[in-house]
């Protein structure tokens, strides 16, 4: 998931140089709706091993994902892709209590410890004097909020079903929906006029912010507690600024520094908790689904 996080982090700054070219749901319409059709391509044969409840499950994370990327796109309209890029990110802090809500327990604490910390990490990394909060900064807490309940949508599902299968089914019900939003609300771009590196730019982010991350972070966490997920998932905004600098976009300073070194305390815990369950063959809560008894 380490490479989710740093495709995902890379795609901030893209989509918000995309808008420049295509209007906000036209984007997400055409990124979702590519993606879905490369994934039919070359997994459709795996959606014959799902039943009715499993498609409609599929089709629920879809809007989900469609709600959460609404969110994300508008966003970027009226705030930054770096400090979205960090709200999006306090997901993280978000997944142990959602965890609580709907298992009725709490995760491991080594983990939830390593969330929190790893959101001091963002914090630090983000605060800055006089910071303001603006309608795209809320946006893209609704953004934090949709990712954390996704992370446990898919942590839940691809347990009870072809985690690709899944992928394929959320991603086409998210294209859907945005499709559809998009020709009742914009006007469809023309294609003869759009810059062929803007072409270039939504073909990365569909082969490498949206195809093959999606699809990893899917199949990983039918392995992987949910806890530990978002926390790893949670690199995207560092990442995201480690490519502005490389880039030239941004400049790495002592402040930035610090927070990268407190979010890579958070992740190590995350990983000794999961070291130490692996080694000790101890139980872990976090991949219990909803209304299971865990002692029963």
């Amino acid at each position: 998931m380490f490479i989710v996080a740093v495709f995902w982090g890379s795609g901030f700054g893209v989509t918000s140089w995309l808008l420049g070219f295509f209007s906000p749901m036209w984007l997400m319409a055409v990124r979702f709706t590519m993606s879905a059709l490369v994934l039919l391509m070359l997994f459709k044969d795996r959606l014959k091993y799902l039943g009715r409840k499993d498609i409609f499950l599929g089709v629920a994370l879809g809007f989900l994902l469609f709600l959460s990327f609404a969110a994300h796109i508008w966003g970027l309209v009226f705030s930054t892709p770096g400090k979205q890029s960090f709200i999006s990110a306090s997901n993280v802090v978000m997944v142990p209590f959602l965890f609580a809500l709907f298992y009725r327990r709490w995760p491991s604490w080594v983990a939830t410890a390593g969330a929190f910390i790893t959101t001091a990490g963002l914090l630090v990394m983000a605060f800055t004097p006089g910071m303001t909060f603006n309608f795209g900064d809320f946006l893209s807490l609704v953004l934090a909020l949709g990712i954390a309940l996704h992370v446990l949508g898919v942590g839940n599902l691809s347990r009870r079903m072809d985690p690709v299968a899944l992928t394929v089914v959320q991603l086409s019900s998210a294209g859907f929906f945005f499709l559809a939003t998009a020709l009742v609300f914009e006007s469809p771009p023309h294609v003869a006029s759009i810059d062929p590196r803007a072409l270039l730019g939504l073909l990365y982010v569909v082969v490498l912010v949206t195809v093959i991350p999606f699809l990893v972070q899917t199949v990983a966490q039918r392995f992987s507690p949910e806890v530990h997920a978002a926390i790893l998932l949670s690199l995207e905004g560092p990442f995201g600024y480690v490519i502005a600098v490389l880039i030239g976009q941004e400049v790495l300073n002592f402040q930035i520094a610090l927070g990268g070194a407190v979010i890579l305390i958070g992740v190590a815990l995350a990983e000794f908790d999961t070291f130490i369950r692996k080694t000790f063959h101890l139980p872990g809560p976090e991949v219990l689904t909803p209304g299971v008894d865990p002692d029963a």
